[in-house]
């Protein structure tokens, strides 16, 4: 285990710093998903209440290789598997990454009151990113014969993990906005984060090769880092890399919480209906930073080295062995080993430090073909370090029905351009089942760049839309029924025979909620809640109704509209052609306005 970890930080030596970068963006066009609110917290899901089941309402994973794939590093010949260097090599971009994400939704409750929504989750999450250049490949590969110097840039690797504590508030501003934020405070678990990172290789005309290196690695985990006596290491004072040990004497889950790496971050979004169509949203999250105060366990590393490479001496190892000056081959490359110790030794500079999370913005928006399927685009940026990370991601989606949606994505991301994501969620009862991913082709693992899945449980209860009989919520339609005996002859031009109770032309004092109030109106429902009447309006418009709309009166009650006429003739005429042709509007009146 000692050499692994040792191992481990000696790679480190040679890095950069980034953040990681997380996908799933086929989640943001899940219509009845309620975690949506975790990418934009101004999302308002349609349950009153929903319970993320512990531990199991949201699990993802996430990976992405910007360059080579699985079948790129290694081929199968016969019955054997072996590393193709030509191949992983031609497959390298000039700068090059890997990412990792993990997230694990402890507790998750959100809860509606009005036109306010509230949310509470717990979440464990991780990140890691490696970064890396070709012209360390090409060195190793073809050497510096060719290349009298080559400069590396800056490698870099980034790893984090913490727990996020978030409470979030979305508020209905008006039929139109909804805006939202989250509130959360992080706990830091353990980092490695490296702020500086410079390495190169020159070659002069005699052939001395001068190695360069220049890091700076910060490390913060509960494990101690001592030398071989178990006593912490000097500040400012090279280390040899031979006495290092790890002391995990204090792996606990409280070393774990011990809340000295505080950390906040915030999250802000919002949503606008532009019509009855298109909705639009945009959301800025995890824009915050974890002090990692803990000096028992936080460790800042670095050097500065130049080191002119003369190889291995080799010359007193043909001597004859009873000569004074003999050594061995052994010992000739043994002093090499040291030498490059010697020279590349670290210093602990110790102390607290600070990191940044890796802010992503969303943009997007949806347009509804009609009552079952929609259409989305989503833009995603995310800055790490300088780095910027952008994806794009067209979406087709399906609500078959109430507890069923289905959603097909295609992204396109920094160095992965053939990402096919699919969603699905479904509801038994209360119990919510939903899994998603962004890239469905990672089936194939050996030839894929990227993969991600979510899935997870949700406990649903009281939809905004479900049916209830209750009088103080709805009042009926109001309707005045006369019968009324036609005569043949006295038919006239702008009536419509009816031997059914016919119900005549209201005069009523009425508000057009958006536009200019006209003469006559078809009624067709009648609310005291103006959602209702809104979720009826949406209807007639996708059932083919051209200019449905809805009035308010002076008792508060909300008229929903067909249609608007300027005469009482086509008024009176169009509420006899509803009543025939849609028999769940029987009961269609007409309103005159004074």
């Amino acid at each position: 285990m000692k050499r692994i970890l040792l191992v481990a930080l000696a790679i480190l030596s040679l890095g950069g710093v980034v953040n990681a970068q997380d996908g799933n963006n086929t989640s943001y066009f899940l219509s009845n998903l309620p975690q949506r609110y975790r990418l934009n917290p101004a999302y308002q899901p349609e349950y009153k209440v929903f319970v993320g089941l512990p531990a199991l309402s949201g699990i993802s994973v996430n990976y992405l290789n910007s360059s080579f794939t699985a079948e790129d590093l290694l081929t199968k010949f016969q019955d054997s598997v072996y590393m193709d260097i030509d191949k992983f090599y031609k497959s390298l971009h000039k700068r090059n990454y890997i990412s990792f994400n993990n997230e694990i939704s402890i507790l998750s409750v959100g809860v509606r009151a009005k036109s306010w929504y509230g949310t509470l989750d717990v979440t464990q999450r991780n990140d890691f990113l490696f970064r890396y250049n070709k012209d360390i490949f090409t060195f190793l590969k073809y050497g510096n014969r060719d290349y009298p110097h080559m400069d590396f840039g800056k490698l870099g690797l980034d790893a984090s993990s913490y727990l996020e504590i978030a409470l979030g508030l979305s508020k209905r501003v008006n039929e139109k906005l909804t805006v939202g934020g989250r509130l959360k405070y992080l706990m830091g678990i353990a980092n490695v984060n490296m702020t500086d990172s410079d390495l190169s290789v020159s070659t002069d005309e005699a052939g001395n090769v001068t190695l360069h290196s220049r890091q700076n690695i910060r490390v913060s985990a509960p494990v101690l880092i001592t030398d071989e006596n178990g006593a912490a290491f000097p500040l400012n004072q090279p280390i040899n890399w031979g006495d290092i040990d790890f002391d995990t004497d204090d792996l606990t889950v409280s070393s774990f919480l011990h809340g000295k790496n505080p950390g906040f971050a915030i999250d802000l979004g919002g949503e606008y209906k532009l019509n009855d169509r298109i909705d639009l949203f945009a959301s800025l999250t995890d824009l915050g930073f974890i002090r990692w105060g803990n000096k028992k366990y936080n460790y800042n590393f670095y050097q500065n080295t130049t080191f002119k490479w003369e190889g291995a001496d080799i010359s007193g190892s043909i001597l004859d062995k009873e000569d004074p000056n003999y050594y061995s081959m052994d010992s000739a490359f043994t002093r090499l080993t040291d030498s490059l110790k010697d020279n590349f030794r670290l210093s602990n500079k110790g102390g607290a430090y600070t990191t940044m999370l890796s802010p992503k913005l969303y943009l997007g928006g949806t347009y509804r073909l009609n009552r079952m399927f929609t259409v989305g685009a989503l833009f995603r940026a995310s800055l790490v370090n300088k780095m910027f990370l952008p994806s794009f991601t067209a979406s087709a989606n399906a609500r078959f029905i109430r507890n069923v949606s289905a959603s097909v994505s295609y992204s396109v991301t920094r160095g992965s351009y053939v990402n096919v994501g699919a969603g699905l969620t479904a509801k038994l009862g209360p119990v919510q089942l939903y899994v998603e991913t962004d890239n469905l082709l990672a089936c194939n693992y050996t030839n894929t760049q990227s993969a991600s899945a979510r899935f997870g449980i949700n406990l649903l209860f009281g939809h905004k839309d479900r049916q209830k009989k209750k009088k103080e919520e709805e009042a009926p339609a109001e309707i005045i029924v006369e019968p009324v005996v036609v005569k043949k002859d006295s038919v006239q031009r702008d009536t419509v025979p009816q031997v059914d109770p016919v119900v005549p032309i209201k005069e009523e004092q009425v508000t057009d909620t958006e536009g200019e109030t006209k003469a006559f109106y078809v009624i067709v429902g009648s609310f005291k809640n103006k959602q209702k009447a809104e979720n009826l309006k949406k209807k007639l418009s996708f059932m083919g109704f051209e200019n449905p709309s809805v009035l308010l009166n002076e008792k508060g009650m909300y008229r929903v509209s067909a249609g608007t006429f300027h005469s009482h003739s086509e008024c009176w005429e169009e509420v006899f052609q509803v009543r025939k042709k849609y028999p769940q509007f029987s009961d269609a009146w007409g309103l005159s306005v004074p």
